[in-house]
């Protein structure tokens, strides 16, 4: 008797649904086509290209920063190719998401962040010219010195 009453509750909380309000669903949805499964694996494609297209981006960034640490801290510095590749690897969905622009969040910075970069450079090479410019001032009067304390070869 229990199991009756639950089977008859159970009929009369289904609804029936036609196909017509199915089609009325997906219309609202948005969703007015089939699935296309050739589709997925275009979008598949595209979506790898653009993960190797963001791996190749951020590998340029790296190779500039590189240049940069060459020039401003050791010739010889250089940064581990595995290291590298595995930045950019991890990076590139960052650029995918934001369509190789800056997030939202980050875009209204822009100006703030190049103008830093841009006085931080002017200041480093700056500091590094000065560092030079001093090291040579005291080589010279060093070199000065080495030559005024120099015997002349002349005998008496």
């Amino acid at each position: 008797m229990e199991n009756e009453m639950e089977l008859n509750e159970i009929e009369l909380n289904e609804e029936v649904h036609t196909q017509e309000d199915e089609a009325a669903l997906l219309q609202q949805l948005g969703d007015e086509q089939d699935f296309d499964p050739s589709t997925a694996g275009a979008k598949a494609a595209d979506d790898a290209q653009a993960l190797a297209a963001g791996a190749a981006s951020v590998m340029a960034v790296l190779g500039i920063s590189e240049q940069m640490l060459k020039q401003f801290g050791h010739k010889d510095f250089a940064f581990d190719p595995s290291q590298a590749e595995n930045v950019a690897n991890t990076a590139a969905p960052l650029f995918v998401k934001y369509g190789g622009e800056m997030p939202p969040w980050l875009a209204q910075y822009k100006e703030e962040f190049t103008f830093v970069v841009a006085a931080g450079a002017l200041g480093f090479t700056s500091f590094m010219q000065l560092r030079m410019l001093k090291a040579s001032d005291a080589a010279k009067e060093v070199a000065e010195s080495e030559t005024e304390s120099e015997p002349s070869g002349e005998t008496e």
